[in-house]
């Protein structure tokens, strides 16, 4: 066992209004951000992380905040919460007010430029200031894990550590993907609920993808990860980056993108996190519409492919089931099958708005112009430049200690 790899856990939380307050059209939408009047779920996930014992590993926390008038509140709501913990495992605390700073510190150097891409909205830019903190904390590979988890397996990090890094039948192991148990203790989907989303056959396909976990192997190539059960190796995330025009489903685009590169992610069948979320809270045309987009948008990059040096061609084939069954030329066919059904159903219901969304929603899926004319040229793009700024965070001693000083806030106390 490699128990000589340092491992940094970075665990995005989002937090929005409180409880009684509607949401507002400028706030950055999330599946299930805490309202910042509740105790939330963090601290139970930082609570199972003293379950693992393995020697190497440093925990940091990226607070999230729906809307900027949210940002100082929600930084003492989680200094508050990880406090019990600085004690009991080298922990960081990374809100906005951190982001601004380290921003300020990269707009200062010789690629000032890059500055912009560091951002604490949007599923993607918060995914990657993961790896920017992994980065600044020198770890061998960044351990992605979110605020409605539960580890249980005290192993945990000794499993990941056995194969991350490694070889397995002739291929670079960039990337691990473990995989969620449910409340009842299964990991398959339940059967979907919505009549709007019949057309939507989702859960199906997702369900299908699901069927590796019970291989007899325990590394498989895989189609599909989890944005809060993945292990991205430090050679891997120098160099590839979250696409930010992608709203949700980051984590699957990620292992497209890396794919370009000839980076394959394993889904590692021992690597189980219990995952226990509280109810969405986005309208289901809010949360359609990031589908349609996602999808769409991937789709585009992948047909956009041409020959550059360094990448190689992914195809939808090795997509399949999950999420290739979405990336398909009949894509078109699946939303307008859905849009309608869920405007009828909104109708039902007599909300006007609903209806009115959906409808737009319908729309939306004709009009790519939202979109570069080029995804894969414009992603080529971003992530040349995201080599750049982790060459530099990597090589900057001032960022370096910026970040260790997060680490070290305990012993300020």
């Amino acid at each position: 066992m490699s128990s000589n790899k340092s491992f940094t856990l970075v665990i995005p939380s989002y937090w929005g209004r409180r409880r009684d307050e509607p949401f507002h059209p400028e706030d950055a939408v999330y599946d299930h951000p805490t309202p910042v009047d509740t105790e939330g779920t963090l601290g139970r996930a930082l609570e199972s992380i003293c379950r693992l014992r393995y020697p190497h590993f440093r925990v940091a926390v990226l607070g999230a905040a729906t809307h900027p008038s949210l940002e100082a509140e929600v930084e003492t709501r989680l200094g508050a919460v990880i406090a019990p913990f600085r004690d009991r495992y080298p922990l960081a605390l990374f809100t906005h007010r951190q982001e601004r700073e380290l921003r300020e510190r990269v707009a200062r150097g010789p690629k000032g430029e890059l500055a912009e891409m560091i951002s604490l909205r949007g599923y993607s830019n918060i995914r990657n200031l993961c790896l920017v903190v992994a980065c600044l904390s020198n770890a061998d590979a960044v351990v992605l894990f979110d605020d409605d988890e539960v580890y249980e397996d005290s192993q945990y990090l000794e499993k990941v550590a056995e194969n991350i890094g490694g070889v397995h039948e002739g291929l670079f192991v960039g990337g691990l993907a473990g995989y969620y148990v449910n409340r009842d203790g299964g990991y398959r989907l339940p059967p979907n609920a919505e009549p709007a989303l019949a057309e939507w056959p989702a859960v199906e396909y997702m369900n299908r993808a699901f069927e590796i976990i019970e291989s007899p192997e325990r590394l498989q190539p895989t189609s599909w990860v989890f944005g809060g059960n993945m292990v991205v190796h430090r050679e891997l995330y120098m160099k590839v980056a979250f696409d930010p025009h992608v709203p949700r489903g980051e984590d699957i685009d990620y292992l497209i993108n890396s794919a370009f590169f000839g980076y394959r992610f394993f889904l590692d069948n021992e690597l189980r996190i219990r995952h226990l979320p509280p109810p969405k809270t986005a309208s289901l045309w809010r949360r359609f519409r990031e589908d349609l987009d996602r999808f769409l948008y991937t789709r585009e990059k992948l047909r956009s492919q041409e020959p550059v040096e360094g990448c190689r061609r992914v195809e939808v084939e090795e997509l399949e089931p999950y999420p290739g069954r979405f990336l398909r030329d009949d894509l078109e066919e699946l939303v307008y099958r859905t849009c309608v059904l869920m405007g009828m159903d909104y109708l039902s219901r007599d909300d006007r708005e609903g209806y009115r969304e959906s409808v737009a929603n319908l729309m939306r899926s004709k009009d790519l112009s939202r979109f570069p004319p080029s995804p894969f040229r414009w992603y080529l793009g971003w992530r040349k430049r995201w080599e750049e700024l982790m060459d530099f965070l990597a090589s900057d001693r001032g960022s370096r200690e910026f970040m260790e000083g997060l680490f070290d806030a305990r012993r300020r106390r």
